[in-house]
């Protein structure tokens, strides 16, 4: 391999790629490391009635290393984008520790570009979205009311724990709150990571139990609907900027170009189960049948997704030859360019619309 100059992003050679986009490695198994996590008590949430919009609650969760921590720093990044199809939008944090972690992460990927560092605590973050879709395709049209009512307002409500509580049969307290916290969720949010399951074959193992005790409270609760938990679910494969995971895209033909110049994925479901064959005796086949089993195909929602996006050309189009944004100095990833998050919003604007309408936005 030739030295690359010093700003021009690299990818590291063959007997590295086993590490490459591992950022969240670290942060998820960090509490994991000689004791168990210290525990901060969530905020309680009660499974009370719906009763609007502003009282829809979305959760977050993924297995090890699927980069969580990443993608909730660039919520607040990807939500300043006033170019975006979802319309405009304010992220508010509910309390001080949310506040914190919403500034000090997004200072991390955009000035530091740095990655963010280990979580030494478990701890419940909150931030109340407020967006107007007005002007967008997804705006309502009432025209006996001069007032838009394309104003929409959610909670995103994430209890961070490392990825490995999710692990089948895993019993203690923080597994049970874990799951707890997402059970009293009405939309979720799964961050599957394909480049951590192209090398160690075992997301399965992260999602079975979890899926099996969510539907148990809710069978509990009389809160199924027929064979299916009540959530709207976004299946978000992250990562997609990695080059093994979009080279395969490429090579299989599911990408295009976008209007700016940023490749889209136009059947991203399709591409889910076809990865899943690509990555030949993974367990991403058995992934994505056990979350089409438990969710009703019309809240069922797939994204292809990156939290700090494709490196860029002036003017922001992607080069499709030197598409990575990530470089190593002294054997630590630092990211390259303009932070430019990829299908981060839109999971959460698509389950809420889901919700709204009752199935597909």
């Amino acid at each position: 391999m030739t030295e690359n100059k010093p700003d021009e992003p690299r990818f590291p050679p063959s007997e590295m790629m086993s590490k490459t986009y591992e950022r969240n490695a670290v942060d998820e198994e960090a509490g994991y490391t000689g004791s168990e996590p210290v525990y901060a008590a969530p905020v309680e949430f009660t499974p009370g009635q719906q009763a609007g919009e502003a009282e829809t609650r979305i959760g977050v969760w993924g297995g090890p290393s699927s980069g969580k921590t990443t993608f909730l720093g660039a919520l607040r990044l990807a939500a300043l984008d006033p170019s975006g199809p979802y319309g405009r939008w304010q992220v508010v944090p509910s309390d001080d520790v949310s506040e914190t972690f919403l500034v000090e992460t997004a200072r991390e990927l955009a000035i530091d570009k740095v990655f963010p560092g280990a979580t030494q605590v478990v701890r419940s973050y909150a931030w109340r979205f407020r967006g107007d879709l007005s002007g967008t395709a997804f705006g309502r049209r009432r025209l006996w009311r001069k007032r838009p009512s394309s104003r929409l307002e959610f909670e995103l409500s994430v209890l961070d724990v490392p990825g490995g509580a999710y692990q089948d049969l895993r019993s203690d307290g923080l597994a049970a709150r874990s799951i707890d916290h997402l059970a009293r969720a009405q939309g979720l949010v799964y961050l599957f990571d394909p480049v951590r399951e192209a090398k160690d074959r075992d997301s399965f193992a992260f999602l079975n139990g979890a899926l099996t005790r969510i539907t148990r409270l809710c069978m509990q609760e009389n809160r199924l609907d027929g064979p299916y938990l009540p959530h709207h679910l976004a299946v978000c494969l992250t990562k997609f900027d990695d080059p093994e995971i979009f080279h395969r895209a490429r090579r299989g033909g599911w990408t295009d170009l976008g209007p700016n110049g940023v490749p889209v994925v136009s059947d991203p479901a399709g591409f889910f189960d076809w990865l899943a064959d690509d990555l030949h005796g993974s367990t991403m086949r058995l992934v994505g049948q056990t979350l089409r089993a438990h969710f009703h195909p019309s809240r069922l929602h797939f994204f292809t997704s990156s939290a700090i996006g494709f490196g860029t050309l002036p003017g922001g189009s992607v080069d499709l030859r030197r598409f990575g944004n990530v470089n190593f100095v002294d054997g630590e990833e630092r990211i390259v360019g303009p932070l430019s998050p990829y299908n981060v919003m839109e999971p959460l604007v698509a389950l809420l619309l889901g919700m709204r309408n009752g199935g597909r936005p």
